[in-house]
C-alpha cells in the first residue's frame, strides 16, 4: 500500500482586491481634507466598474470610516481611523510621555520636532509618524504634515532607522518603497547609500539636506528601547526639521546633542508592548 506524503500548505500570497482597494480609499481621503468625488475615486482606482466602487464606499460608510458630504458631494474620512490609532498608542502612554520629553526640544531648537515609531508588522516593518510638535513661541514654521510619507533613503528619520539594520535588510525595505530620487540631492545608488548608512551608524545620527524635499532639511536620531524578550532595538526616531532658507547645515549639527539626549530619555522610558486593554489618555 502506497504511503501518502503530506505536503505543507501553499502559502497564500495573493491579496484580496476589495480589501486593498478599500484601504487605498482610506489612505487617499486622509490626505484630502475636502474629500474626493465619486468620479475621482473611480479614476484613482484605475477606472474600475462604478458598481464595485459604490459598494466599497457604501461599506466604508456603513462601518463609520467614510461619510458623504451632501454639500460638496465628496466622500470624506471620519475620525474613526484616528481614534483607533490613538487607542493603540494610548495603551502604552506613548504620546503622553513623548510630548513631555519632546516639547522642550522643540522650544530649544525653535523648529518642528517629530516622532516616528517602528511598526514591526508583516510583511515588512515600517516607520510611521505619530507625533508632531511646534515650539511654543510664535515663529514661521513649516507645515508639520507637509509629507505623511517617510522616504526611507531620503529622510533623516528613514536613514536613522535603516542604519541600525543589516544593510541587506535596509535595502530590501528601501526597494519595496521605490529607490528613486526625490530631489537632485537624493542618494540613489546602493554603494552611495551603503556609505551613507555606515556614516550614520558611526556618528549616531542622520542628516538630510534637501534630499527628501527641496527647501527642507532635517536631523534624526534613533530611539533604542528594550523589547519584552530583553533585547534592545530601534523602536523609533526623533527628528528636527526646518526650512533651509532659515537654517544652515551647522544649525542641524549643533542640535545633535539635544536630539540625542531626548532620544535617550525616550528610550529609557519606552513602554513594552501593551498586554491588556487600551485605556484613553487622560486630558
Amino acid at each position: 500500500m502506497a504511503t501518502e506524503t503530506l505536503q505543507p500548505p501553499v502559502e497564500e500570497t495573493q491579496s484580496i482586491a476589495s480589501v486593498e482597494r478599500a484601504l487605498k480609499i482610506v489612505e487617499w481621503l486622509a490626505d484630502m481634507p475636502e474629500g474626493l468625488s465619486f468620479s475621482e475615486i473611480v479614476e484613482r482606482l484605475g477606472g474600475i466598474n462604478k458598481a464595485i466602487a459604490s459598494k466599497l464606499l457604501t461599506t466604508l460608510e456603513g462601518c463609520g470610516y467614510v461619510f458623504h458630504n451632501d454639500r460638496s458631494g465628496n466622500y470624506c474620512l471620519t475620525l474613526r481611523v484616528s481614534n483607533l490609532a490613538l487607542r493603540k498608542l494610548s495603551g502604552a502612554r506613548l504620546l503622553e510621555q513623548s510630548r513631555a520629553i519632546l516639547l522642550p526640544l522643540a522650544d530649544h531648537t525653535g523648529e518642528l520636532v517629530r516622532l516616528a515609531v517602528v511598526e514591526d508588522i508583516a510583511p515588512l516593518p515600517r516607520l510611521t509618524w505619530v507625533l508632531s510638535l511646534l515650539p511654543r513661541r510664535q515663529v514661521l514654521q513649516i507645515d508639520p504634515h507637509y509629507s505623511l510619507e517617510i522616504g526611507l533613503h531620503t529622510h533623516a528619520a528613514g536613514k536613522a532607522w535603516l542604519a541600525t539594520l543589516p544593510f541587506e535588510q535596509a535595502m530590501k525595505l528601501v526597494k519595496a518603497k521605490k529607490f528613486k530620487a526625490m530631489t537632485p540631492h537624493s542618494i540613489v545608488t546602493p554603494e552611495g547609500f551603503r556609505k551613507e548608512l555606515r556614516r550614520t551608524a558611526a556618528q549616531g545620527y542622520a542628516v538630510s539636506f534637501e534630499e527628501h524635499a527641496v527647501g527642507v532639511s532635517a536631523v534624526g536620531v534613533p530611539v533604542f528601547g528594550r523589547r519584552l524578550e530583553g533585547t534592545t532595538a530601534c523602536v523609533g526616531v526623533v527628528t528636527v526639521a526646518a526650512p533651509t532658507a532659515r537654517r544652515g547645515r551647522e544649525d542641524f549639527i549643533a542640535w545633535v546633542p539635544a536630539v540625542k539626549a531626548a532620544a535617550a530619555r525616550l528610550g529609557e522610558s519606552w513602554p513594552h508592548e501593551p498586554t491588556g486593554p487600551l485605556e484613553p489618555i487622560s486630558t
